[in-house]
């Protein structure tokens, strides 16, 4: 085997850094996007456990969608969407919720040598509503900032989501806050604060949590997850996300 026909092996086999576009985060939206031409695919499941004291409501989603990096600052995602719910006086629902794409821009550089301590990113989407009433569509829209100096990366995300059609709209708040430190290796700990909260003005739906979340990293591939302890209208909301860069 030649020189360059070693090298290239070497390159291969060794797995690369997932600093694709990853959370530290549970329900936090980062501000870490895709480097240029590289893509991922990324998977969450999340629970909202008896979000209402009458119903004692439970939902849990599944949200899966392929990313691809179009320059170092811009990542296009085009995710699908299920969710199951259940009541305890209804029978449990499955439905392939929505369809859509998003995007994310980062303002400054990823490059590690040149990437300042703080971050801006902006992040927006729509979706297609496929159950209930047609010709209804869920834009998205994120603020984030992130700071991260040595071990220490924090987080602030301010989202906003609307259900709009020809006959009714709605609109939510999702705000949040999360802090992170490395502990050993690619192994990170922190917590996290993060609200759903119903702009309407009887708020109904609106919950917030607050809890410990996990990051780790390992090659290419990454997890991260929180468990949030309900403080409003919810007694908690885990959220497991994972993803695998190529």
């Amino acid at each position: 085997m030649g020189a360059r026909q070693l090298v290239f092996a070497l390159v291969v086999a060794v797995p690369t850094s997932a600093h694709a576009g990853r959370t530290f985060y549970g329900w936090l939206q980062d501000t870490q996007v895709i480097p240029e031409r590289g893509a991922e695919i990324a998977t969450f499941v999340s629970e909202e456990n008896y979000l209402e004291e009458a119903d004692r409501l439970r939902d849990t989603t599944w949200w899966i969608g392929p990313s691809i990096g179009i320059n170092d600052q811009l990542e296009l995602t085009l995710p699908v969407e299920f969710a199951w719910d259940r009541a305890d006086h209804s029978p449990p629902r499955s439905n392939f919720t929505n369809y859509g794409a998003e995007i994310k821009y980062r303002f400054v550089t990823a490059d590690p040598v040149d990437k300042p301590d703080f971050a801006p990113a902006v992040r927006v989407g729509v979706k297609r509503i496929v159950i209930g009433p047609r010709d209804v569509w869920q834009p998205e829209l994120n603020f984030i900032g992130s700071y991260e100096t040595g071990i220490f990366h924090s987080v602030i995300d301010l989202g906003l989501v609307g259900d709009v059609g020809p006959n009714s709209h709605h609109f939510e708040a999702h705000p949040g806050a999360g802090v992170s430190i490395e502990t050993i290796e690619d192994i990170r700990l922190g917590a996290e604060v993060f609200g759903e909260l119903s702009l309407d003005d009887n708020g109904d739906g609106s919950w917030v949590v607050v809890g410990p979340n996990i990051s780790w990293t390992h090659g290419r591939s990454w997890l991260s997850a929180s468990y949030g302890i309900g403080i409003y209208k919810v007694r908690d909301a885990p959220k497991l996300n994972w993803g695998i860069a190529f």
